[in-house]
Order: C-alpha cells, then sequence, then structure tokens
C-alpha cells in the first residue's frame, strides 16, 4: 500500500510485533485461560493477528524477489509445526479416533496450531490465481493451473482457520493498495459472519448465552484488521537486520512449545 498521511503510521515490522504481542495473549487465552480465569472477552483480542498475517503475506508475495524460498521457507515452518504438534500428541494423547465414528483420525493426530501451513496454502493460491491473470498461458497451461487451485482449495480448507483466511487472502490480493474496498469487503465479509452467530442463537437451543456465543463464534471480529491496515506505512521498518526478518519463523514454534507444556503440568499430564 502507498506512504500512509497519518499522523500516526506504522511499519511493518512495528504491526508485526503488535500481532506477535496478541498471538501470544490470544493463545495463553486458548490454552491456559481456564487455568488463569481470564474473561471470555480476551478470546476477541486477537482475532485480527491471522487477517494481518495474511495481509502481510500478500505484501510479500509482490516485493519477493524469489516466490519459491518465500513459499519454501512458510512450507518447511509447516511441516516442522506439524512434527512439533505429532510428536506432542503422541506423548499426551490415548487414543486418536474420531469421538463419534470412533475410526483413528489423522487430524486428532496433528491437532495444534500451525498457521504456517495455512500462509503457504494460501500464498500456492494466491500464486496460481495471479499466474493465471497475468501471464499469457494456452489452453492447456489454464486448464493445469484451474486444476491445481481446485485440488489445493480442500487442504486450504483443512488447514488452520483456512476456510476463513482464503477469502480474506482474496479481498487483500483483488484490492491490494485501495483501503476503501478492503474495508466495504471485510465489513460484508464479517457482518455475515456475525448474522450467521446471530442465526445460530435465535434458532439452535442450549448453546448458552449470546455472549457465551459471541466470544465463541468470533469470526466476525476478524473486522479489527482494519484500523492496522489503515495505519500501515508501506514500510518494511526495523534495522533490516536478520534477525527482525527472521523473528516470527523462530518465535512462533518456541512459545507454542511453551504453552503446550505448561498446559500439560497444569492439566497433570505430567
Amino acid at each position: 500500500m502507498t506512504q500512509s498521511e497519518h499522523k500516526v503510521d506504522l511499519s511493518s515490522f512495528t504491526l508485526k510485533i503488535i500481532a506477535i504481542i496478541f498471538m501470544v495473549i490470544d493463545h495463553v487465552n486458548s490454552y491456559l485461560g481456564e487455568f488463569l480465569h481470564l474473561p471470555a472477552w480476551t478470546s476477541l483480542l486477537g482475532r485480527f493477528v491471522a487477517p494481518l498475517f495474511v495481509f502481510f503475506l500478500i505484501e510479500g508475495y509482490f516485493y519477493t524477489k524469489n516466490k519459491t524460498k518465500y513459499f519454501s521457507r512458510l512450507f518447511v515452518g509447516g511441516i516442522l509445526m506439524y512434527a512439533i504438534n505429532i510428536g506432542h500428541n503422541l506423548l499426551t494423547k490415548d487414543t486418536f479416533n474420531h469421538p463419534i465414528t470412533g475410526e483413528f483420525d489423522v487430524f486428532q493426530l496433528i491437532q495444534g496450531q500451525n498457521i504456517f501451513m495455512t500462509l503457504a496454502f494460501i500464498m500456492l493460491f494466491i500464486w496460481l490465481v495471479d499466474s493465471m491473470r497475468v501471464k499469457q498461458l494456452d489452453l492447456k497451461q489454464k486448464l493445469f493451473y484451474s486444476i491445481a487451485i481446485v485440488l489445493l482449495i480442500p487442504f486450504i480448507l483443512m488447514s488452520e482457520g483456512g476456510m476463513y483466511e482464503i477469502v480474506v487472502a482474496l479481498t487483500f490480493y483483488f484490492f491490494r493498495g485501495n483501503f476503501k474496498r478492503i474495508a466495504i469487503s471485510m465489513t460484508i465479509f464479517c457482518g455475515l459472519l456475525l448474522g450467521k452467530t446471530l442465526f445460530t442463537y435465535f434458532t439452535v437451543t442450549g448453546i448458552g448465552t449470546l455472549y457465551q456465543l459471541l466470544t465463541f463464534s468470533n469470526e466476525f471480529m476478524m473486522i479489527s484488521v482494519l484500523p492496522f491496515i489503515y495505519l500501515y506505512n508501506g514500510q518494511r521498518g526495523g534495522s533490516n537486520k536478520v534477525w527482525q526478518k527472521e523473528l516470527f519463523y523462530y518465535f512462533y514454534p518456541v512459545h507454542l512449545i511453551i504453552i503446550y507444556l505448561l498446559r500439560d503440568y497444569l492439566s497433570g499430564v505430567f
């Protein structure tokens, strides 16, 4: 996006630090909230984090000189998180069967946080879509790209938050550089999500209070990403040191391992 003219503007590095802080709060709430007696509304605070990382994924897609390397780092990070989650689940769970069918469920085995793989799948999806739009492709190539996109969609939908983040990613991609269109699209999308939650509340019995449902089915709060995008000044920020570029790739798995272990300890697993 273009250089901001606001009195307050934030670089991508500053915004990523803010996102990391709220990501930690969100994960602490998810895994340790019951032990810390955190209020239910804590779950609303971090709903902007994933959309903001998707926003910078799209920005990075256009700025990077090596898309293959960019994708590979995210994909390898996703594989690492799968390994961490599987290892943790093998040590702490007795069964990986589906609670309803009673059959083995691979999702029970890989269960855990993994935003890396979601971002990797989304980047690949955007890469394919963008290639179809900007490249001069013959019919055979268009068919190949179309099939690849269709085959990729289920993987995105099965990834962490993928069914929501793919809509967000397409919004940021098609309306890149136009905050007004992004804001309108996000407002409509999040309004529909809020409507779905309210519809569930008024049509389904025994689901608790409206407050409980809104703080549980809270994807509509992704709209809170808009102020951060508005304040983005289009600059990388920081001092451009290697550790700043690599920070999220290392911090993400390390902080989750710590939170996993704290939950296991407080739960009496070991």
